[in-house]
Formats: structure tokens, C-alpha cells, sequence
């Protein structure tokens, strides 16, 4: 197949949507399907780069900062792609197109099948479909959920990662067009995230990572971190990444004196990453809301005990005492102590997840388990497609 997919952010640039594009298209690509990424370009990127059959253009919209762009900034972009597109594509033919979120992807895939005839799937990553972040894009969806829903009406399959957004997206769309609303789970890069207890030293190190939002509620883990102090019980923190917040988590940091406790390493290339994951001993996620975490796939992958709210799948990915516990909402308190038992009951008894739990969670999650199951789908369309 000759798939076409729109993302307006891809490695280095965005987070975990990003992170499932480049997987899924090297996938793609490593399985014989000839791929173009359209997406954004920043400052010492090339805009045209190859590898194989995966091909990845970098139009030049506008982009201010790497983990995160702005409204303004997204349909920059839409406006860049739908140029470029509009005389790329008399020349260069696709199959089908693969788009990332509603919107911005989806205004770009739409363009593409009323003027070229290319079908094209969207793959939602949560936050894009009302209402499933209701309080945190509550204007965003109230002004944009005409155009948001006629997309999604309009594309040939909505993608969602686990059933809470299934039921979303098919409360969204209505029930007539429940059946092209289909769940496929993220996958992991095991290759690079992999086990490393060896490397583990003495002082208890626990590691937070991801946009520095509301959305993820990073003061809940740094109001855990003052408390734990006060048990008196020594640790190592790192957060990684970077946001809106982190000046105010800094200054936080400050004035409860933990400046010799907490480190923060700002946003992190994926090596540096997996370091971090296989070299600590807790992960901690504090979300608010989430799809389906790639954080604590990779952590969970690195062999890293996992703490994390009830939120996506992670319920499904956490077997209590085992490798992880599931942790209440903006409960600074529950988190402390879940934080102090880990490190009385395991890390003082040097406790390691069993190596054959984490071989078979790597061997489930691998990426290259996850593609083959959008490959059907794209040959489905294709299929339709030649025989109306």
C-alpha cells in the first residue's frame, strides 16, 4: 500500500502522539508499505528525509516551542499541508490516508478525499473528540463540534485506543456509525525500552514524566514528594519534560526546600529517557486524564514499578503488588503513603518485577504486534474502495 499520514507533530516535536506516529510508520514502512509523513518543521530539522520506504516531509508553519503548539500554530499547519497537497498530489498517488486527531488532521484528510478521492482513517488520541476531556477542552469542542463531527462522519474509520473512548466517540458519531468506530491499542517501543535493574543504585529514585499541564496534575506528585520528605525517607526524583507549569512547580520546589530532592531534566530524547525509566525504581503518573499512556508502556517495559491513576488503560496494565498500584485522584496523601510502602516493604528488600511478566508484556505490547492490526482496516477501505 501507499499510505499517507498527517501529523502535525512528529519526533523530536509533541509527546505521545508523536511517539505512536513514528512507531506506526516505521512499522509500516519495515512491513513493505511505501509511507509519507506530512508534518511540521523546527529549527535544525531537515524538511525532506528518507529511510527506506518512510519518507517524512516537514512543511515550514508556524511552531514556536517543541512539546507543545498552540491553536493558532495547528492550523498553520492545516493551511501549509492543504497548499503543499494540492500539487504534491497531482503527481503522487496514495491508497489511503492516515490521520492524526479530528482536528487539525482531519481537515487535511477531508481535503484530500474531496479532491483527490483518497480515503483517509483518523486516529484519535483523545482529547480531540467532546467530550472525553470535558473540563480541560470545553470551549475548544463547544465552538469546533460542527466541523469536528462532520469529520468523524465523514472519514472512512475512527481509531480509538481503549473502550472509554469507544463509547465517546460512538455517543459522538451516533449508533448508526458505531460499527467504523474500532479500538486498537497503543503499542511500545521495547527495543529501546528494556529492563535494567542492574544499574539501579542504593538511593530510592522515582521519575515523573510528561507535558508539565493541569491535565496531568504535577502537584499532586510534588505535594506527595514534601510529604515523604517529612517521613523521612530518602529519594531521588526526576521530571522530565517540560509546560506551562513548570515555573510554578519550580518555585514550589523552592519554598518546601527540595531543591537538593528533585531534578528537573526538562524534555528528554528517547534514549535519555529510557535511562531514566530502567534506572528508577518508581514511575509515577498523577493524570487527571489520559488515552492510553505510552509513558507507562515504556516504563513499564523498562521494568519500572508503576503508580498511576485509573485513567486509560493503565487499569488493564497494572497487576497490583506486582508491578504496580493504581493511585487515587489529586491525593497528595494516598500517594505519599503508597510511596512510603514501596519503599519499606520493596525497595529496602531490593524487590524486582518478575523477568518473565515483563518478557510477556513486551512481547504483547510490541509495536509490531499493534500495526498489522490497522493494515487490515486500510486493506478493507482499499478493498471498498475498488469495488463499490
Amino acid at each position: 500500500m501507499k499510505i499517507l499520514i498527517l501529523n502535525y507533530e512528529y519526533p523530536p516535536l509533541g509527546g505521545g502522539a508523536g511517539i505512536i506516529t513514528k512507531h506506526l510508520a516505521e512499522a509500516f514502512a519495515n512491513t513493505g508499505h511505501e509511507i509519507s509523513v506530512i508534518t511540521t518543521w523546527f529549527e535544525g530539522l531537515e524538511e525532506l528525509t528518507f529511510s527506506g520506504n518512510l519518507q517524512i516531509i516537514r512543511l515550514k508553519s508556524k511552531r514556536q516551542h517543541i512539546y507543545r503548539s498552540s491553536v493558532l500554530e495547528m492550523f498553520s499547519w492545516i493551511k501549509k499541508s492543504r497548499q503543499f497537497l494540492k500539487y504534491y498530489l497531482k503527481n503522487h498517488s496514495f491508497d489511503v490516508g492516515f490521520v492524526n486527531f479530528a482536528i487539525p488532521g482531519g481537515i487535511v484528510g477531508l481535503f484530500i478525499k474531496k479532491k483527490f478521492n483518497i480515503p483517509f482513517t483518523i486516529i484519535s488520541h483523545g482529547h480531540d473528540i467532546p467530550w472525553y476531556c470535558r473540563k480541560e477542552m470545553f470551549w475548544y469542542h463547544l465552538f469546533l463540534y460542527p466541523y469536528i463531527k462532520h469529520i468523524c462522519l465523514k472519514s472512512d474509520i475512527n481509531f480509538v485506543q481503549q473502550p472509554d473512548m469507544k463509547v465517546n466517540i460512538d455517543k459522538f458519531t451516533g449508533d448508526s456509525m458505531a460499527h467504523k468506530n474500532i479500538i486498537i491499542p497503543n503499542g511500545c517501543d521495547t527495543k529501546l525500552f528494556h529492563p535494567a535493574a542492574e544499574k539501579r543504585n542504593d538511593m530510592f529514585h522515582i521519575v515523573f514524566a510528561g507535558r508539565l499541564v493541569k491535565q496531568k496534575a504535577p502537584f499532586t506528585f510534588l505535594k506527595a514528594l514534601v510529604l515523604l520528605k517529612e517521613k523521612n525517607v530518602p529519594f531521588k526524583a526526576h521530571i522530565c519534560g517540560d509546560g506551562v507549569l513548570k515555573k510554578k512547580m519550580q518555585k514550589f520546589t523552592h519554598q518546601n526546600k527540595l531543591e537538593n530532592d528533585i531534578e528537573y531534566l526538562g524534555w528528554l530524547n528517547r534514549n535519555d529517557l529510557s535511562v531514566i525509566y530502567s534506572t528508577s525504581h518508581v514511575f509515577v503518573q498523577t493524570s487527571i486524564h489520559e488515552a492510553m499512556s505510552i509513558a507507562v508502556m515504556e516504563a513499564l517495559s523498562s521494568g519500572t514499578y508503576i503508580l498511576c491513576t485509573d485513567v486509560g488503560n493503565n487499569r488493564d496494565l497494572i497487576t497490583p503488588g506486582i508491578n504496580g498500584e493504581l493511585i487515587a485522584f489529586n491525593s497528595p496523601e494516598k500517594l505519599a503513603e503508597q510511596l512510603e510502602n514501596y519503599y519499606s516493604d520493596k525497595f529496602l528488600n531490593k524487590y524486582t518485577i518478575d523477568k518473565a511478566a515483563i518478557e510477556n508484556f513486551r512481547n504483547k505490547w510490541d509495536w509490531k504486534n499493534i500495526a498489522p492490526r490497522y493494515e487490515k482496516y486500510f486493506y478493507d477501505i482499499i478493498k471498498a474502495q475498488d469495488n463499490p
